[in-house]
């Protein structure tokens, strides 16, 4: 066997040390990159004895995946997603063989390492961008140039009607206020003609340009597509987040099936995230399990703050349960698992709230931001204790109950998915102590145990717990024995 083959089948083989569907029950994510200096993720190390320590480390806080922002080589656009080679793993990076090492590493620990792969885009500086180019102003039509979407006036028909509400009002999430529209059909002077961008960024002049999206229309580019999705997952990889596929140029459900999520999905136990969506169809049709909870952050059609974070500075949490209801219930109800960044908290205090909070609702926590911390000792007790009660994990239901005070505090009762275990949560969102009273009624129990300090409680209604400022408590509802 080639050397290539032997490091892929050795890198598959590790794949069992990886529980089975283990983002269902995965408390904590730890968001990385290989790439220096570019302000996105936690940098990690391909040295052996510097990322087995890592790796080791993450572990021990509680994470139990990893996930690879941009490995292909790329450039600066969104932190290294603009593809110039989608079969080179970043200079930056090391080898293929360093890079499938760590993997192996991962596995050996336990933790997955799943990819956030771009297939929508290339850099304006990729070889294939520029053969493209070359070949259409010559005349040429060749599968490159039918990669891409080719216009000669700018006032042409887009390649599809407006692929969403915010490209239609002119808006490109991440994109400087004040840059210069670079999006819709953009003229190409090595061209000779115009093509279709949906995203911007700066090239090596530090002028912003149009990324030319790629045409998930044709039937060449979905197949590259396909080719390059494969080559990743057979690094050995436990699956990807695919970025912003709502925004593929002309991409359909059978495409998408065909050629990005079957293909994930034949690989077994994998997980498959679709980022930047917020219908629901993306799992039921589209075959992905994990969305990124959007939900908190997009109501009644506009983007806000995210609830949480709105909550916590506000103090008051009661549109945290909207939001949940609105999109975060539906895709658990439809058997898919979220995934929640802890972030946009300066204050320490307030930090550990919002990450209590996700611990209770049950989201995947993501950790790993370039400019904010790691979870710190009381941080990674919720990720521990978040990934060894059923009732906090991913598909777990969730039941609002009253309190005294519901514009303060928010209290709720977490039941496993089969029944094995409930938890009761509550969460005080004022800048002071506070003495929270549950109504637990409606709730049948025996007693509670306090899951930090192992304090046992008698069942009174209502229900009293003292909480510090931005304080909250866990409890495991015991059940009432018969006879």
């Amino acid at each position: 066997m080639c050397q290539g083959g032997m490091q892929r089948v050795q890198s598959a083989a590790l794949r069992h040390l990886v529980p089975d569907r283990w983002w269902e029950k995965a408390a904590g994510l730890y968001l990385c990159t290989f790439k220096p200096n570019r302000g996105y993720a936690r940098v990690l190390h391909l040295d052996p004895a510097k990322a087995a320590a890592e790796v080791a480390e993450m572990r021990a806080q509680g994470f139990q995946a990893i996930e690879i922002f941009a490995p292909a080589e790329g450039r600066f656009g969104y932190a290294g997603l603009d593809m110039t080679d989608p079969y080179r793993v970043d200079p930056e990076l090391g080898t293929m063989g360093d890079f499938r090492r760590f993997v192996r590493l991962a596995h050996s620990n336990g933790v997955a390492v799943v990819l956030f792969l771009n297939i929508g885009y290339f850099s304006f500086e990729a070889p294939a961008w520029l053969e493209a180019c070359a070949d259409r102003k010559a005349g040429r039509d060749t599968e490159k140039v039918r990669w891409f979407s080719w216009a000669e006036s700018p006032d042409a028909p887009p390649p599809s009607p407006p692929e969403d509400r915010l490209f239609s009002e002119g808006v490109i999430p991440g994109a400087d206020s004040d840059a210069p529209k670079t999006w819709g059909w953009q003229h190409s002077d090595l061209a000779g003609c115009y093509y279709w961008a949906r995203w911007q960024a700066k090239d090596k002049d530090g002028n912003w340009v149009g990324l030319p999206q790629l045409d998930w229309g044709s039937r060449e580019w979905p197949e590259e597509a396909e080719r390059i999705v494969r080559f990743w997952m057979n690094t050995g990889i436990d699956g990807m987040i695919i970025d912003a596929p709502g925004c593929y140029s002309r991409l359909t459900w059978e495409a998408n099936n065909k050629h990005i999520t079957g293909v994930i999905a034949n690989y077994g136990n994998a997980f498959i995230q679709s980022e930047g969506v917020s219908k629901m169809a993306w799992m039921t049709e589209g075959g992905y399990n994990c969305l990124q909870n959007y939900g908190l952050s997009f109501l009644g059609g506009k983007w806000q703050e995210n609830s949480i974070v709105s909550a916590i500075r506000n103090g008051d949490p009661r549109p945290i349960e909207e939001t949940l209801r609105g999109y975060r219930d539906l895709a658990a109800n439809a058997g898919g698992v979220l995934y929640t960044k802890v972030e946009g908290i300066e204050d320490r205090q307030q930090r550990r709230l919002q990450a209590a909070t996700v611990a209770g609702i049950g989201d995947m926590l993501v950790y790993g931001t370039a400019d904010r911390p790691g979870p710190d000792e009381k941080e990674q007790w919720l990720l521990q204790m978040r990934y060894c009660h059923p009732a906090l994990h991913q598909l777990a239901s969730r039941r609002r109950l009253a309190t005294n005070a519901d514009s303060k505090y928010y209290a709720f009762l977490k039941t496993a998915r089969d029944g094995s275990e409930r938890v009761l949560v509550v969460l005080n969102f004022c800048s002071s102590p506070e003495m929270v009273e549950v109504d637990m009624s409606n709730v049948a129990t025996a007693a509670l145990i306090d899951l930090k300090t192992g304090e046992w409680f008698d069942r009174t209604l209502p229900f009293r717990v003292e909480l510090p400022a931005y304080g909250y408590a866990f409890f495991q509802v015991l059940p009432v024995h018969s006879g």
